[in-house]
């Protein structure tokens, strides 16, 4: 059996050696976190890139709204005629309007799904780059691992890399500017 005195020097030297292992542990761990979507709300890019997706979007919904106000008139039309139509021809009237809808509906649809492929293509390669940025800070700093502010529920404001993401970001990549359209000549033909 160990003596008491025996213990006590086991234990005086196993004890500072936990606490050693412990405190090292907490300082080779560095966290920080990014709140995602501020960051991608403030970036010049992305910016840039949702100015030209909110213009597509208009440009489609001015072309949608052309669209359904031509059939609204025609169905109108269609709607007065109708009683003074034969039943042939108010069938095939008839067809050809639900025919128009259905194409209206599937324009509709694919609309939305290229401004879905269009925001994907705009705003993918941004989220890579700020994903590169936020590793090369993490990386640089020595931080062991960096969140998304989304999934936290308390965090020190001192681990917020939010605005220095935004900064180096915005240093980095500079938004593309459209350029205009060349001028036609004001002089006269021949």
């Amino acid at each position: 059996m160990m003596s008491f005195r025996r213990l006590l020097v086991a234990m005086a030297t196993v004890v500072p050696l936990s606490f050693a292992a412990t405190a090292h542990a907490q300082a080779a761990t560095k966290l920080g976190y990014v709140n995602f979507q501020k960051a991608l709300s403030e970036l010049d890019e992305a910016k840039a890139a949702k100015d030209r997706l909110e213009k597509l979007k208009a440009q489609k919904q001015s072309d949608l709204d052309k669209v359904q106000d031509s059939f609204k008139k025609e169905q109108e039309a269609f709607q007065k005629q109708a009683p003074t139509m034969t039943e042939q021809a108010r069938n095939e009237k008839g067809e050809a309007l639900q025919k128009k809808y259905v194409e209206i509906t599937q324009n509709f649809e694919k609309g939305r799904s290229e401004l879905a492929q269009k925001e994907n293509e705009e705003f993918q390669p941004i989220i890579d780059r700020l994903r590169t940025v936020i590793k090369n800070i993490a990386t640089k700093e020595g931080f062991t691992m960096v969140f998304d502010a989304a999934g936290l529920a308390y965090a020190s404001d001192s681990a917020d890399l939010t605005n220095q993401v935004i900064r180096t970001y915005n240093e980095q990549n500079k938004p593309k500017v459209a350029t205009p359209a060349p001028k036609k000549s004001d002089a006269p033909k021949k």
